[in-house]
């Protein structure tokens, strides 16, 4: 008797595949704005601001930077020198131009680290207050010829005036009127010589 037949092996399952890992996102912080960069945003923003100021809103303002940069002359704060400069060049004030100058200057020449940043907006606004200056002074001159000729024509006009007048009174003088010749000075005459006495008769 002949053995039974073996069963048909079972098929083999399919392979599992193993599950894909999970795909890492790798989140970049934001790169964080350059020095230089951060400075002139906030110059630009304090422009906007003081550039919508009145007149006396403004004086106020200069006082308090002034204050802040007076209690500290030999280590102030570069955005406050820098803030101040921009406030005293919105005057118009032949001083108050001569003062941002001062302030900028050192700022430019100097070699500290921490300056950097701000030596681009120190030069930009220097160049600005130094035009700023030239123009000024040559509408100072401008003025000073412009009231010169002005005195000048006042003078002119006086004296034209003047002149007139002399010919107006000699045109109202009377004309055809015979004058008088001029008499001679009288010759004084001289006294009168005694008559001769008479002879005496012997």
């Amino acid at each position: 008797m002949s053995a039974p037949p073996r069963p048909a092996p079972a098929p083999s399952p399919p392979p599992v595949e193993a599950p894909a890992p999970p795909k890492v996102v790798v989140v970049q912080a934001p790169a964080q704005p350059e020095p230089a960069d951060l400075a002139a945003r906030r110059l630009i923003a304090y422009h906007e601001q003081i550039r919508q100021l009145s007149p006396q809103d403004l004086a106020n303002e200069i006082n308090r930077l002034n204050a802040a940069v007076s209690a500290t002359p030999t280590a102030a704060p570069p955005d406050v020198v820098l803030e101040l400069a921009l406030a005293l060049s919105q005057q118009h004030n032949g001083g108050d131009v001569a003062r941002a100058v001062a302030l900028l200057e050192p700022i430019t020449k100097s070699s500290a680290p921490e300056l950097a940043p701000w030596q681009p907006l120190a030069r930009l606004l220097l160049g600005r207050v130094l035009e700023q200056r030239r123009l000024e002074d040559a509408l100072n001159r401008e003025a000073t010829r412009n009231r010169e000729l002005q005195r000048t024509m006042q003078q002119l006009n006086e004296k034209l005036e003047a002149l007139k007048a002399i010919e107006r009174s000699m045109a109202n003088r009377p004309t055809g009127v015979p004058t008088a010749p001029a008499t001679p000075p009288a010759t004084p005459t001289p006294p009168a010589s005694p008559p001769p006495a008479a002879p005496k008769a012997p």
